[in-house]
């Protein structure tokens, strides 16, 4: 089976480190394309005659884009990927060195065209760290009992809004989730909300604050 030609496109604008790899990556590739709008690049005096080598075989180009504006770089490897997707064999392999998920949409349609494509990002992405867990279910039980102790010996709020200060500002040590606690007095039918109105259920409120009162240490 014939060997894949392998074609690099860098977005130079969005990953300047590239130009240090240039040589390694001309190895490793048949076609490298190097787009840029405006870019302090430099590369050292060694790699002048090599590269001007690469140049001369169509191996590699360096494509300054006409205008700065933005996302310019982007359609300059838009441009050159459709290019040599014409002009190189079906079995061609595309990478696209980039952080911007712009061009995925480029690596989409190099596969829809039956072309292996992948986009490389150099930024290490760390997935988001949750922080707050939600209450165990116990938990749950226990706030919602102490705050219908609260409420049974308490003015009762009219609205929603009203309602979440109060309970955040009763169990403000212990940081609980106002709306996660609120969501609970809506499942048992201690309440019962209507245009942002709530109406009380004087029967569930005295039931989980009796067992409130039976459960707390004497």
């Amino acid at each position: 089976m014939e060997k894949p030609i392998r074609v690099l496109l860098i977005d130079l604008e969005n990953c300047p480190n590239q130009v240090q790899q240039l040589m390694e990556n001309l190895e490793k590739y048949s076609h490298v394309v190097v787009c840029y709008a405006q870019s302090g690049a430099k590369i050292p005096l060694d790699w002048v005659i090599p590269l001007t080598t690469t140049v001369n075989d169509d191996r590699l180009k360096i494509i300054k884009m006409p205008n700065s504006g933005k996302n310019a770089a982007d359609f300059g490897i838009t441009f050159w990927a459709g290019m040599l997707m014409a002009q190189l064999p079906p079995q061609t392999h595309f990478d696209i060195v980039s952080n911007d998920t712009d061009l995925d949409h480029v690596v989409s349609l190099l596969i829809s065209q039956q072309r292996s494509a992948q986009r490389i990002g150099t930024k290490k992405e760390y997935p988001a760290i949750v922080t707050v867990a939600k209450e165990t279910e116990t938990e749950i039980q226990d706030y919602l009992q102490k705050y219908c102790e609260h409420l049974k010996n308490h003015s009762k709020p009219a609205k929603k809004e009203t309602l979440l200060n109060s309970i955040k500002n009763k169990f403000k040590v212990n940081r609980i989730d106002p709306e996660e606690l609120f969501d609970e007095l809506i499942k048992q039918g201690i309440i019962n909300v209507k245009d942002n109105k709530i109406t009380y259920n004087p029967q569930k409120i005295t039931k989980f604050a009796e067992q409130y009162n039976k459960d707390k240490p004497a």
